[in-house]
């Protein structure tokens, strides 16, 4: 549509409109000061009932076990990673080599990304905030942190530290305002289904068919 035609067709729309209904006020997130909890507890208790599994290492050895142990119990050959120092800290890439999977770095993905994923197993990365409100998994993309690796292999496993977890969204949002967005931001809340046909529930029809979260308790 040329942008002429756009606006002869907003203009109609602004004349058609009478001036004296009201307009709504923007909408607000209702919160609670100072009730927030975020502590590994009350987010693998919110987590439990959305689908993802949880297990909490209290130091990098316990998430590398994790790790590793995680990818041979689902047969894990193939695992694509995240560029980022939360996934540094537990040395993920050499853990999961050192298990016999081939490690793909977000450098070593082709132009076309999607069709690459979906013939991975495992995607690995941290996260940018995880919720204890709703056991969400705030995933920001960036350079080096494709968006399609959370989503697109059948396997996700987040690394989660401690000190990422915030109580709620409205925390999530302050924590955002204070710098420039990222150029894709998820919120994933369990594990990807729908219902959509006939009410039958189907699990990984967009998104992958597991979710394992690492909770890093001393980071």
């Amino acid at each position: 549509m040329k942008a002429r035609a756009k606006k002869a067709i907003f203009a109609r729309l602004r004349a058609a409109a009478s001036p004296g209904l009201p307009r709504p006020s923007a909408p607000t997130i209702p919160r609670r000061p100072g009730q927030g909890v975020a502590d590994f507890e009350s987010f693998a208790r919110a987590l439990a009932p959305l689908g993802p599994t949880f297990e909490l290492a209290r130091t990098p050895e316990e998430a590398q076990a994790a790790l590793a142990g995680y990818a041979a119990a689902n047969a894990v050959t193939t695992a694509v990673r995240w560029e980022h120092p939360d996934l540094d800290a537990v040395a993920a890439a050499e853990t999961l080599t050192g298990a016999g999977v081939a490690v793909i770095a977000p450098e070593e993905l082709p132009d076309r990304v999607c069709p690459s994923l979906a013939a991975v197993d495992l995607g690995v990365t941290a996260v940018a905030y995880a919720l204890c409100a709703t056991g969400s998994l705030i995933l920001a993309a960036a350079p080096g942190r494709e968006r399609g690796t959370p989503l697109v292999p059948r396997l996700h496993v987040a690394l989660v530290a401690k000190s990422r977890l915030l109580p709620d969204l409205p925390a999530m949002f302050d924590r955002f305002a204070g710098g420039p967005m990222p150029s894709a931001v998820n919120c994933v809340s369990g594990v990807s289904s729908t219902g959509d046909i006939e009410f039958v529930y189907v699990r990984g029809v967009h998104g992958p068919l597991a979710v394992h979260v690492i909770g890093l308790d001393w980071l």
